[in-house]
């Protein structure tokens, strides 16, 4: 479990870095635009290897039975979260209603999790990133901070990230086991 809370809190930490603006301009500052990405991406590579390898080294260990609807709910949830994951990185409609489409996709993709799965090191992970993005996405509020309106939305947008969110999740769905050992249905 060492590992997955290691993991855990170098990635929460480290995300809610540019939640403080000043802290984040100071590293910016001190370290070039270039070598802030580049160590804010070593990092972020770092802590999901921690929790990538901590959850599969940590013990299925219980602490709650899922409802007999939490798969069900799991397998809507799951294809929400990635259409907004892709959302989030396009000029759609959903991005300029939603505001924070892939915090909001965390929340949802962790909810679906946390439905379906009553481990220990489940209940620790996905309850995590769901408080983290419920902590960035009011973050973010109280910042005003809001997707770049760069790009004006475009129904064509929406279209691609409805279409390859739901081809991410089906591709997700179908190699689950293989890549998470638990298989989906």
């Amino acid at each position: 479990m060492t590992l997955l809370v290691a993991g855990l809190a170098l990635f929460i930490v480290l995300h809610l870095v540019p939640s403080v603006p000043p802290l984040r301009a100071g590293l910016v500052t001190i370290m070039g635009g270039k070598r802030y990405r580049g160590a804010f991406s070593g990092l972020a590579l770092a802590a999901f290897v921690l929790i990538v390898w901590g959850y599969s080294a940590a013990p299925f260990e219980p602490v709650y039975s899922p409802p007999d609807w939490g798969r069900q709910t799991a397998m809507w949830l799951a294809p929400a979260a990635f259409v907004l994951f892709a959302a989030a990185n396009m000029p759609t409609h959903i991005r300029s209603v939603v505001h924070h489409p892939m915090l909001l996709g965390l929340l949802l993709w962790a909810l679906a999790h946390l439905a379906a799965n009553g481990d220990l090191r489940s209940l620790l992970l996905f309850g995590s990133l769901a408080g983290f993005s419920v902590v960035a996405a009011v973050s973010a509020v109280a910042r005003g901070k809001r997707p770049p309106a760069d790009k004006a939305p475009r129904l064509a947008m929406d279209a691609a990230a409805l279409a390859s969110g739901l081809v991410a999740a089906a591709v997700f769905a179908y190699f689950h086991a293989a890549l998470f050992g638990a298989p989906v249905l």
